[in-house]
């Protein structure tokens, strides 16, 4: 069996670690596992193996049937995938609505979720201009940078955000970054008012974006929509424009979300993510 492998490899690998994925690993191709012939997999001997099962099941990650002696995927492992499943089902319904304000305005647009004091770049449009921003689709960056994180800081009440920042200093990705929890309290409150978030340089020299938040007929903030440009092209009143226009979009996207968002953990709550 090939496992999957993506990027270089460490430079220090730790081979217990490795075993362990390879055995979950084995769950795409097939329901169950036997600790005999998991071991032939690993190429490892039968305690070995027995032993990195005992861990996953342990964590959760899989079950075992005593009366067969086999493993299958356990509640944890489910759990992730459920998870990850969800968040394709968003990027998927998002495309179009990204679409739509990417040809209305022909600047880079991207589709994020908040992830404790993070925000994960879901999806991005880049626009054609020649001077442009990138995409940053895949990527993770602190929150009170950008104003996609910010967007979706600012619908927390504030016991939440004092868990999610419980230190008043704030690390700085730019000059401009926010650089204290009071700093960043004030500019949510901001954002609240206005019905929208901003960052200007604050995650790179030179960029600026406006971003709101989507939320599921509950009420519930599950993603966050932006309109990034170089700051050049944000001055002129392009701003005013930019905030409305994201904001209808996202409106209209959170208006089909309720099958999505249906039992979802608020983005708050210990070990939950907002999809």
């Amino acid at each position: 069996m090939e496992y999957l492998t993506i990027g270089d490899e460490p430079r220090y690998p730790i081979e217990s670690v490795d075993k362990a994925l390879q055995l979950l690993s084995v769950f795409v191709a097939q329901e169950t596992i036997r600790v005999k012939d998991a071991a032939e997999m690993l190429g490892v001997a039968t305690g070995t193996a027995h032993r990195l099962l005992a861990m996953l099941a342990y964590r959760g990650f899989v079950t075992r049937d005593n009366a067969s002696r086999s493993y299958s995927p356990g509640p944890m492992l489910l759990s992730v995938g459920l998870r990850a499943s969800s968040r394709l089902d968003l990027k998927s319904q998002a495309r179009p609505y990204l679409e739509q304000l990417h040809a209305q305005f022909n600047e880079t647009n991207h589709l994020a979720v908040l992830r404790g004091s993070e925000v994960l770049f879901l999806d991005g449009l880049e626009s054609t201009k020649m001077l442009r921003v990138a995409s940053r689709a895949g990527t993770i960056f602190p929150a009170h940078c950008t104003s996609v994180g910010k967007a979706l800081l600012a619908g927390l009440p504030r016991d939440r955000l004092l868990a999610v920042y419980p230190d008043e200093d704030l690390p700085q990705v730019t000059a401009r970054s926010i650089s204290s929890r009071t700093q960043l309290f004030l500019d949510l409150d901001s954002a609240v008012a206005r019905g929208y978030a901003t960052d200007f340089g604050e995650l790179e020299e030179g960029v600026g974006s406006v971003a709101v938040p989507v939320s599921d007929p509950s009420g519930i903030a599950v993603a966050s929509l932006s309109i990034e440009a170089p700051l050049s092209r944000l001055a002129d009143g392009r701003l005013e424009q930019f905030a409305p226009a994201a904001r209808a979009v996202a409106e209209d996207l959170g208006a089909e979300l309720p099958a999505a968002a249906k039992g979802r953990a608020r983005p708050t709550e210990p070990g939950a993510v907002a999809k």
